[in-house]
C-alpha cells in the first residue's frame, strides 16, 4: 500500500507589494499549521518524508508540521511544485521511488486540489464532496493506494482516508 498526503500551505501573507514566492505565513497560517499537524500526530497519521515546493509558505508550513511530530521526518525542497499542474503532480507522484511508502506534498492550489480531486475514487462521500467543493490553506487529503509501486497509480484509484482542515478543528469535528 502507498499512502499520499496532499497538504496545501497555511494562510499566508497577501502577495501585494511582494513576489509570490518570498510570501511567509500569517500569524493564523503558523497557529493552523500546528493544529492540523498536532490532530495528524495524534491520529498517527504521519508521512515519512515532507516534500514541499521552496516557496516560504509552504516550507514554513512544512518545518511546522515537521516540528510538531516527535518521529523525525525528512524535510525536501522540490521547486518543480511551486506553481504545478494537477498533470505535473501527477506524473511527479508516479516517478517517486518504492522505497518511500507515506509521502506528504506541501504545495499550493489549484493544482494540489485538483490532484486530490482526480485521485480520489472512494471514500466517504461528505468528506469527498467537502473536498471537492474547497481545498483550504492547511488542508490535508490522505490517499491510500492499494498498488506496490507509485507508477501503477491511476487517477481515480485512491481512497480519501481523511480530509482534514482547519476550520473543521475550530468547529470541534475533528
Amino acid at each position: 500500500m502507498r499512502r499520499l498526503f496532499l497538504v496545501r500551505h497555511a494562510k499566508a501573507e497577501p502577495a501585494v507589494g511582494r513576489d509570490d514566492y518570498d510570501r511567509a505565513l500569517t500569524a493564523r497560517g503558523r497557529d493552523d499549521a500546528r493544529r492540523v499537524a498536532g490532530v495528524l500526530a495524534e491520529k498517527n497519521v504521519l508521512p515519512d518524508v515532507l516534500i514541499h515546493s521552496g516557496a516560504a509558505r509552504s516550507k514554513e508550513t512544512a518545518e511546522i508540521f515537521a516540528a510538531q511530530w516527535r518521529r523525525k521526518v525528512e524535510l525536501q525542497e522540490e521547486l518543480g511544485l511551486y506553481d504545478a499542474t494537477r498533470d505535473m503532480l501527477f506524473q511527479r507522484m508516479r516517478a517517486l521511488p518504492d522505497s518511500r511508502v507515506r509521502v506528504a506534498f506541501v504545495g499550493h492550489n489549484p493544482g494540489l486540489g485538483d490532484l486530490a480531486g482526480s485521485l480520489a475514487g472512494s471514500g466517504a462521500h461528505s468528506e469527498l464532496r467537502r473536498m471537492a467543493a474547497k481545498f483550504p490553506t492547511c488542508g490535508v487529503a490522505t490517499l491510500d493506494f492499494r498498488v506496490r509501486h507509485w507508477d501503477d497509480i491511476e487517477r481515480e484509484s485512491g481512497l480519501l482516508a481523511l480530509f482534514l482542515t482547519p476550520a473543521e478543528l475550530e468547529a470541534g469535528t475533528d
